[in-house]
């Protein structure tokens, strides 16, 4: 294509809003800070690394966020956010089957989550949380809208055992089944044994079952 005709087609382009590219910078930081968790960790997760990793200036990242923790704060909900996405997204894309074996799908996807990379950076934020009590006060109340969410969530795909279990029990179910799984990704970060990952689904498997059966 001659420059011309460059020049031509990205004039025909449709021209997008300042509040278009403003929500595109943002959607690049808060990606390009997610990238640099799981790659480098909290400890290398600087202003200078992620505003390279996003094709961004310093001055662009401000303008967005007031200052370090504030952007990860913003990363923190929209890892939460997009993980729950990524389970609906799944669970549903699976198609209800009447022999299918739900609760059994559902375990296997939360724990394909629980591994998955964005979890990882969720992950990095929460030990670095340990030492970092101004990241600690900022994660606080991220963590508990994701419980809240998880379990609202859990409670709309499952319908039927929170009907069984009512609230109180099927909120323990929920917050004890993510606990494991959360437990298992961060062991899985330096070991890997498929015997053991089989028989603890098939434990946790048939412990939430008995908890139905008895429950009805």
């Amino acid at each position: 294509m001659s420059a011309a005709a460059k020049s031509a087609a990205a004039s025909n382009r449709p021209r997008r809003s300042q509040q278009q590219r403003r929500e595109a910078s943002r959607r690049r930081l808060l990606d390009a800070t997610a990238e640099v968790l799981i790659a480098q960790g909290y400890a290398g997760a600087s202003i200078q690394a992620i505003v390279e990793r996003a094709g961004l200036s310093q001055g662009a990242l401000f303008r967005h966020f007031e200052n370090r923790l504030a952007l990860m704060r913003a990363v923190a909900n929209d890892i939460g956010d997009r993980l729950l996405e990524r389970y609906i997204e799944r669970f549903r894309a699976l198609q209800p089957d009447a022999d299918q074996d739900w609760l059994l799908l559902s375990l296997e996807l939360l724990r394909d989550n629980c591994r998955s990379p964005l979890q990882q950076a969720w992950f990095e934020l929460l030990m670095a949380a340990r030492t970092d009590a101004a990241l600690h006060q900022t994660l606080a109340p991220v963590w508990a809208r994701n419980q809240r969410e998880t379990i609202a969530l859990a409670a709309r795909l499952l319908p039927e055992a929170h009907a069984t279990l009512g609230e109180a029990r099927f909120a323990e179910m929920v917050e004890a089944v993510v606990s494991l799984f959360h437990g298992e990704a961060v062991d899985q970060m330096v070991r890997t044994d498929a015997a053991a990952d089989e028989a603890r689904m098939r434990w946790v498997y048939q412990t939430l079952s008995a908890q139905l059966a008895t429950a009805q």
